[in-house]
């Protein structure tokens, strides 16, 4: 899905949300107390930026980023309402984001085996971008995480029903972040229609995220949620090391120009998520 079209969407929910709303408040009656407990499940839209953006696969082999274009991902977040409105929402999440990108005309590697002394020492690189091979390639960054957040919901700005509230917070992350690249060759002598596959080897990070967004009922139970977040994968941890297995890379996302002459900078792996997903309401705040 184009970043068009999932824009669009977006403002067609928020649309069709707030029309919701405001029909409902015409009707209703019964003034809906904030929730103790709410249930997110809420899949995402997500743009790679920082180090994590490329505009070429072939840019990780030359230790620049990490060559992703665009992304999805999905979160499971458990809120606990505290306060008299519960606008207070400390949280916990657990979710996945993936970062990839695809070329259908080149692959970036000369040979089906990176040596186990990658990276290799001074200018020498995989990839030598005044030779580039034909043949498809797709590069993944995984990075399945787990944290703790805290919000708080502008609960005032509907008091009267409580069918929507705004809400913004701050979170902190443990991530797994791995990868994969893989190409297919069109040309001899690197195995012409042959997948080779490359392991980038998981490595545990601590990072952040920050966002906003709203949650809107359509009943006492259910409704949904939707916004945006930025997220910092790697904030703590960075670190360079010498893979020593074939065909296998480490993260490298900290600079080590012994290692790489090219390793000149740490690389950031962060994203903005655009989320819409569905959200349930448990117990309720005594007033």
């Amino acid at each position: 899905m184009s970043i068009t079209k999932f824009t669009v969407l977006i403002l067609l929910a928020f649309v069709f949300a707030v029309s919701s709303t405001q029909s409902q408040v015409k009707v209703k009656s019964t003034k809906w107390k904030s929730p103790t407990f709410t249930i997110e499940i809420a899949p995402n839209f997500t743009l790679p930026i920082q180090e994590a953006k490329g505009n070429s696969i072939g840019e990780f082999f030359q230790f620049k980023n990490y060559g992703t274009k665009i992304g999805f991902g999905a979160s499971f977040n458990f809120k606990f309402g505290l306060g008299a409105q519960g606008q207070y929402r400390p949280y916990l999440t657990l979710g996945y984001t993936q970062l990839q990108a695809k070329d259908d005309g080149n692959i970036f590697v000369d040979s089906n085996i990176i040596r186990s002394t990658y990276p290799l020492n001074g200018n020498r690189i995989t990839y030598d971008p005044n030779n580039i091979r034909s043949g498809k390639s797709e590069m993944f960054l995984r990075i399945p995480y787990i944290g703790a957040g805290f919000e708080y919901a502008v609960t005032t700005v509907d008091k009267k029903k409580r069918m929507w509230y705004p809400f913004f917070g701050v979170e902190f992350l443990a991530s797994i972040i791995t990868g994969v690249y893989r190409q297919t060759s069109s040309n001899v002598p690197v195995a012409p229609g042959v997948e080779t596959a490359y392991t980038i080897k998981s490595d545990l990070r601590i990072g952040l995220g920050a966002g906003l967004g709203a949650t809107v009922r359509f009943g006492k139970s259910a409704g949904i949620t939707f916004g945006a977040k930025y997220k910092l994968f790697n904030l703590i941890g960075k670190k360079s090391d010498q893979s020593n297995e074939e065909n296998k890379m480490n993260l490298l996302d900290k600079s080590a120009v012994d290692l790489n002459s090219n390793l000149s900078k740490d690389r950031n792996i962060g994203a903005i998520e655009f989320y819409l997903g569905a959200a349930i309401f448990l117990g309720k705040s005594k007033k």
